[in-house]
């Protein structure tokens, strides 16, 4: 039986919907499973964190290598039934029916780093990524299933159309080493658009020190809130601060008070935040 027919044949009867808010569009394509397997890179001593395991399909190949899969999902149904399948018996899958948003991780996670898997809806992938930046200390590589605009948004460069606060927060804590590209037909049902895959090496450490977040917060939510201003100007009414001062602080950073925040790169970012810091036109300073 293919996955497809699994896949029919699992709902078939009940009186399950799929859901676009959950992003319950099936995977059930037997090559892209096997490609995102081998992106986890799995030995018999990985733990993985398995977000959104639907029907169980990639939950049972990580199972035949990982030592412990840890599997989140939001759906109560889904939850029942993969407990009354031969995956819920299976020593090694650890199956919580929680909201990954919302769900206390340091409290579920195991003490070593742990790889992390998972399938984000739309509707949910930035505050998702977010939360993972928040917690990285725990994941050793990330691989994850988002929709083609997200995935663009995260590796864009800057003064490009893409290129907003989601991109610089990503590029301060890793980088895409490796991406396949999903059509709909891989899909049980269909969604609309394209999907991508990639895989994602975290930083040792972060390229901006955590002390330095609230200003890079402030300065990031500036400089993209409000595109076609000058940096100076965006910058000057989020601090509320004289434009002149915000430009002479600019100036000293290296950079023209002209540009438009958009530009920046994720250096000049960094670099501007410390700057401002030193100047004390932040609250935190």
């Amino acid at each position: 039986m293919s996955l497809y027919q699994e896949a029919r044949a699992a709902l078939r009867g009940a009186s399950f919907k799929p859901r676009k808010r959950f992003g319950q569009n099936f995977l059930v394509h037997e090559g892209i499973l096997d490609a995102i397997i081998r992106l986890v890179d799995l030995s018999p001593q990985d733990e993985v964190v398995e977000i959104g395991p639907g029907l169980g399909f990639l939950t049972r190949r990580l199972l035949t290598v990982a030592r412990k899969v840890w599997a989140i999902e939001v759906d109560a149904f889904l939850v029942e039934r993969l407990r009354l399948s031969p995956l819920g018996s299976h020593p090694a899958l650890e199956l919580r029916h929680a909201d990954f948003l919302k769900v206390p991780l340091t409290d579920m996670l195991p003490p070593g780093k742990v790889k992390l898997v998972a399938n984000l809806p739309y509707s949910i992938s930035t505050p998702a990524l977010f939360r993972i930046f928040d917690f990285r200390e725990h994941f050793s590589l990330l691989v994850l299933m988002l929709q083609k605009e997200v995935a663009e948004r995260l590796i864009a460069e800057p003064g490009t159309k893409a290129y907003g606060s989601l991109s610089v927060w990503f590029q301060i804590h890793g980088q895409v080493l490796d991406k396949i590209s999903v059509s709909p037909e891989a899909f049980f049902p269909r969604p609309k658009v394209r999907s991508m895959v990639l895989k994602i090496g975290l930083h040792r450490e972060p390229l901006a020190p955590e002390r330095d977040y609230s200003t890079l917060r402030i300065l990031v939510r500036a400089a993209f809130g409000q595109r076609r201003k000058m940096l100076s100007n965006a910058l000057a009414a989020a601090l509320r601060r004289d434009s002149a001062e915000v430009a002479l602080t600019l100036r000293g950073a290296g950079i023209d008070p002209r540009r438009r925040g958009e530009t920046l790169t994720i250096e000049e970012f960094i670099s501007l935040a410390q700057a401002l810091k030193r100047t004390g036109l932040t609250a935190e300073s």
